[in-house]
C-alpha cells in the first residue's frame, strides 16, 4: 500500500505542541473519541473496499482512514462543504490531530474529499458508520454535534446605504 503520512513520526511542530499544556476542549473531546473507537476494524473495511492507494507505483494517496476521519469531523461539526472542511482542517490543530495529519502538512483538497465519497460504495459507508455507531453505543458515548464557525468577508461596491 502506498499512502501518505501515517502520523508515525513527529515533526518539530508536533513535538512542540505536544509539550504545551493548554486547555483545548475540542482537542480533548476528539482525543476521547479517537481512543474510544477501534479504528483497526474500520481501516480494514476501508482498505478492502477502497480502490485507491493499492499500487506501489504512482503518487501516494491519502489514507482512506484519514479521509474518513475528516468526513466524520465534517458531520460532527456540521461543516457545510468540502471546501470549508479543507480550510478548517488546515486551521485547527484538534482536527489535524484527530485525522492523523501532521501539523505541518496541508489538508487534502476539497476535491479529494469529494472523490473519496464518490469512490466508496453505499454499502461500505453503511458498514463503517454502523460499526462506529455500535462501538460508541457500547460505551454509552453520545456525540452532540457542534458548529465549526467561520467568518466570511464580502467586499461591496460602495458604502452601505444610510436609511432615515
Amino acid at each position: 500500500m502506498s499512502f501518505k503520512c501515517d502520523n508515525q513520526m513527529l515533526s518539530f511542530s508536533d513535538l512542540e505542541l505536544s509539550q504545551k499544556k493548554t486547555k483545548n476542549n475540542t482537542l480533548n473531546h476528539l482525543e476521547t473519541l479517537d481512543q474510544s473507537i477501534q479504528w483497526d476494524s474500520i481501516e480494514a473495511m476501508l482498505l478492502e473496499n477502497y480502490p485507491i492507494g493499492k499500487k506501489k507505483k504512482g503518487p501516494q494517496a491519502y489514507s482512506p482512514l484519514m479521509l474518513l476521519k475528516c468526513l466524520l469531523l465534517r458531520n460532527w461539526f456540521q461543516i457545510p462543504s468540502d471546501a470549508a472542511l479543507e480550510s478548517l482542517v488546515n486551521d485547527r490543530i484538534s482536527f489535524k490531530k484527530f485525522a492523523g495529519l501532521p501539523v505541518g502538512e496541508p489538508a487534502p483538497s476539497s476535491s479529494t474529499f469529494s472523490r473519496f465519497k464518490n469512490r466508496l460504495s453505499l454499502e461500505t459507508c453503511d458498514m463503517v458508520m454502523s460499526d462506529i455507531s455500535d462501538q460508541l453505543a457500547c460505551q454509552n458515548i453520545i456525540i452532540h454535534m457542534g458548529l465549526a464557525m467561520d467568518i466570511q468577508i464580502i467586499k461591496s461596491d460602495g458604502p452601505p446605504e444610510t436609511r432615515i
